[in-house]
């Protein structure tokens, strides 16, 4: 009989994996909010251990992303307007912090780099790439925050921005809303550069800040636009989970 070794680290590994795709399922619409994450159902589907997924939900809770709701499990967090409003006022405040200590730390390969996600981001607007519009648009941000020399504020900001995505990635299925939200967003982020460059930190984080009020209102429209309202919930999956960790 040949023994093998039990290593926690893989187990922990391949669950972070799991979180990974369940995020980008839950970021993407993917999965709605609402729906039940059954451990059983998704040990079937990606072929791993219960215990795998037990851990992989865990961590999907952690970065807030699912949710337990006594007598149904686990789920994946709602989205309301509710909801949206309250964590867009908070990255509000900690993403202006973080762009005003930011400011004096960008470099020359920074400005090129954001100038170049602006470009980029006014080219998918016209080809109305929503996704990777979404995706730009987290880019743009994390380069200015990646400057930040505070990593409690930084580790705060990637689980709001986790959030921010999975209600975008709701409102990306209507698409005039993403055609509004994606020119718009490209024409805030040119003034914000502008005051990045300038080297001016106060500018800087009230234009974030207006920039995250403007976002708020135009993403909780374009949820009532697709009709997510105030507290929709689906309680049945919408379609069968068919991925793997190879895809």
């Amino acid at each position: 009989m040949v023994e093998t070794e039990f290593n926690l680290d893989d187990v922990k590994n391949i669950g972070a994996r799991v979180a990974d795709r369940l995020a980008e399922m839950v970021q993407t619409g993917a999965l709605k909010p609402g729906e039940h994450l059954v451990q059983t159902e998704l040990g079937g589907q990606f072929g791993v251990s219960r215990v795998t997924v037990r851990d992989a939900l865990q961590q999907l809770r952690q970065r807030g992303l699912a949710v337990d709701v006594p007598r149904k499990g686990t789920i994946v967090r709602p989205v309301s307007i509710k909801a949206v409003r309250d964590l867009f006022a908070v990255r509000r405040v900690v993403e202006g912090l973080a762009a005003r200590e930011a400011c004096a730390h960008l470099t020359d390969d920074d400005f090129a780099r954001l100038e170049r996600i602006i470009s980029e981001q006014e080219q998918l607007v016209q080809q109305s790439d929503m996704a990777r519009l979404i995706e730009k648009d987290w880019e743009f941000h994390k380069t200015i925050y990646g400057r930040c020399d505070n990593e409690p504020l930084k580790e705060v900001i990637v689980g709001l921005w986790a959030r921010t995505r999975q209600a975008r990635g709701l409102a990306q299925l209507e698409v005039n809303w993403g055609r509004i939200w994606g020119t718009q967003s490209a024409v805030r982020h040119r003034r914000i550069l502008a005051a990045l460059r300038a080297r001016d930190a106060a500018q800087a984080e009230q234009l974030i800040s207006e920039t995250i009020h403007t976002a708020a209102e135009e993403l909780a429209q374009g949820l009532k636009d697709t009709g997510w309202g105030e507290s929709n919930l689906h309680e049945n999956r919408s379609e069968q989970l068919r991925v793997s960790l190879g895809n």
